[in-house]
């Protein structure tokens, strides 16, 4: 068929008709070209960003960059966890606390929540479209430091904390009253700290009951304690004297009060009961003071040799020597105690004098006068023979052993105004001056004498300074002997084998004063020559001087004017016609000048 083209119009040519099913195809596969490269820019664009649909707490972060969404969080989150509360309780004693996080070490951390947030479906297809088409949510994470937490909750527990009260004893007045024990307790602060952990982790803060642990006391019940220490504080605890002398004490007593000051109240060894005793230190220090008025040397009996039965004549009997033994006295003491006892007797050790009443004249050897030695005092002053009486008794009835070396000075004794002995004149600083004890070398010079002629060596002796008129009657000069406790003293030797008894006998009437020397004579014989004077030097000129306590006018002589010498006095033993000793007592007296108070001049 021939086809004819109309004058004046294009030559239209036949369309080609094109299958469907291509149509379709280059449709679909447009479509999935869009498609796909709409996925690939959602992928790309959400690839820092999170995918839609996540939020967390309510908050939508979906399409948030990191920073965006932390920022998010901050502003809208941070400021209603911050305002987070925990409740902690104290069940015991209802009291609560309400920290706030930052305070137990708990911090909101937004930027890793957002983090957190971005990685939601990033690995999982399924997970990956389920959250665009149906959203998801995504807790905060929290950052948690438990020493913070462990800070906070030790401060809590020294307010909390409680010791355990032991059972004890309280003194009121004369009661004592059994004071209960009572539990304590410790919070755990481990167990509240895991606790409060696993809160932390998933921010599920709510309330806490503190939980401790209990203390038990280790001393419950003390009423048994109390109650005999009631009974032994009930009244006076008495201290006995065994075997008292009469005119001594015989007992002390310890008030309540005073026993309490020595008591202790202590936990027991093993800590599980009380126990009260004497303290130790303070009551040894109490007994030591009770020693001065319990303790005493033995005293020996003193004796006169009875001439006409040859038997020892007791004048003063002998004392048994008595110490209190502190430690068996704390031990009783702490006996009696446990016995609820109100008394108990004193420890004592006793020392028996070396010469008891029943000494026999016989067994010590004491069968005849021996020596006699004899000085003179009339006219001495009132307070000069009383010094001579107190000092000569001193020496009344002693027994000196065999080999002994009596020392002067440890029969004299005290030598004060308390002992019974008074002022006179006495040399001392190279003057004759007023002094206690004033006579009493009238004592020594006297034994001195029954001692030169008896024998007896002699070991110490200082004569006076110059020659004393008192000293030289009777026998003349250079057989005098002064003492000046301690630094001055006389002794001698009693060298032989028998006992030696002393007699002293001041005849005040006449103003003599006797040495008798008792014991056995062994043979031997003393020659004594008589006192050879050399090198006389006068004495100078008198003294004058003012004494203000005079009158006017008033002349007092206080020392006298003497010669000064040498002077030796020379003794012979002998036995059986043997010589056993030779020896002298030399002396040198100084020159001394009278010396004169007189009042002051009358005033002009």
């Amino acid at each position: 068929m021939t086809t004819t083209t109309a004058p004046g119009l294009p030559k239209i040519r036949p369309t080609a008709r094109i299958p469907w099913l291509l149509v379709f195809a280059l449709a679909a596969g447009t479509l999935a070209a869009v498609v796909l490269s709409g996925l690939l820019l959602f992928e790309i664009y959400f690839s820092v960003r999170i995918l839609p649909g996540v939020s967390v707490w309510g908050i939508n972060l979906g399409g948030q960059t990191i920073d965006e969404a932390a920022a998010t969080l901050n502003s809208q989150l941070a400021p209603k966890f911050g305002a987070a509360q925990l409740k902690l309780v104290d069940s015991a004693s209802g009291q609560t606390w309400t920290p706030v996080p930052a305070e137990l070490g708990i911090q909101f951390d937004a930027r890793a929540t957002a983090a957190s947030a971005l990685q939601l479906g990033r690995n999982n297809a399924d997970a990956h479209f389920d959250i665009i088409f149906n959203g998801a949510t995504r807790s905060p994470e929290v950052a948690f430091n438990p020493s913070v937490a462990r800070a906070y909750l030790n401060q809590l527990a020294a307010q909390l904390n409680s010791e355990p009260v032991d059972a004890g004893i309280q003194i009121d007045g004369a009661n004592v009253i059994a004071t209960p024990a009572h539990a304590g307790r410790v919070l755990n602060v481990d167990t509240t700290l895991k606790t409060l952990t696993d809160m932390a982790r998933s921010f599920r803060l709510s309330q806490i009951d503190l939980p401790f642990e209990p203390r038990a006391p280790r001393i419950t019940d003390a009423s048994a304690v109390a109650a005999h220490l009631q009974t032994v504080l009930s009244g006076n605890f008495t201290l006995q004297l065994p075997d008292a002398a009469p005119g001594e004490p015989s007992s002390w007593d310890l008030t309540p009060q005073q026993m309490l000051s020595l008591l202790k109240i202590q936990p027991s060894a093993d800590g599980t009961q009380l126990q009260v005793g004497f303290d130790a230190d303070p009551l040894r220090s109490g007994l030591t003071d009770l020693d001065k008025q319990v303790d005493r040397d033995p005293e020996n009996a003193r004796f006169v040799f009875n001439d006409d039965t040859h038997q020892l004549d007791v004048i003063q009997h002998a004392k048994v020597g008595r110490q209190l033994d502190v430690d068996a006295t704390m031990q009783r003491m702490a006996e009696a105690f446990t016995r609820g006892e109100h008394q108990v007797q004193l420890a004592v050790t006793t020392t028996q004098p070396d010469y008891p009443d029943t000494a026999s004249a016989a067994d010590l050897g004491i069968t005849q006068l021996i020596a006699t030695g004899q000085t003179y005092y009339l006219g001495s002053g009132q307070e000069r023979v009383n010094n001579i009486d107190v000092a000569a008794a001193r020496f009344h009835g002693i027994i000196i052993k065999p080999g002994e070396t009596f020392s002067f000075d440890k029969y004299l004794g005290d030598v004060s105004l308390d002992t019974g002995f008074a002022e006179a004149l006495i040399i001392a600083n190279g003057q004759t001056i007023q002094g206690v004890g004033g006579g009493v070398c009238q004592v020594s010079t006297t034994a001195l004498r029954a001692a030169f002629f008896a024998g007896f060596p002699i070991i110490h002796r200082w004569p006076h300074a110059y020659r004393v008129g008192w000293y030289e009657r009777g026998f003349g000069p250079g057989l005098d002997a002064t003492v000046y406790s301690p630094a001055v003293a006389f002794q001698f030797t009693k060298d032989t084998p028998y006992h030696l008894l002393i007699e002293t006998y001041a005849n005040n009437a006449l103003g003599r004063l006797t040495f008798k020397f008792y014991s056995t004579n062994d043979g031997r014989q003393i020659t004594v020559g008589d006192p050879v004077v050399e090198n006389v030097v006068p004495h100078g000129a008198d003294i004058i001087e003012e004494d203000p306590t005079l009158a006017p006018g008033q002349r007092k002589q206080v020392d006298y004017a003497v010669d000064g010498a040498d002077v030796t006095v020379k003794r012979t033993v002998t036995r059986d016609g043997a010589v056993i000793s030779e020896d002298t007592v030399f002396t040198h007296y100084y020159p001394w000048q009278a010396v004169y108070k007189v009042g002051p001049s009358p005033a002009q």
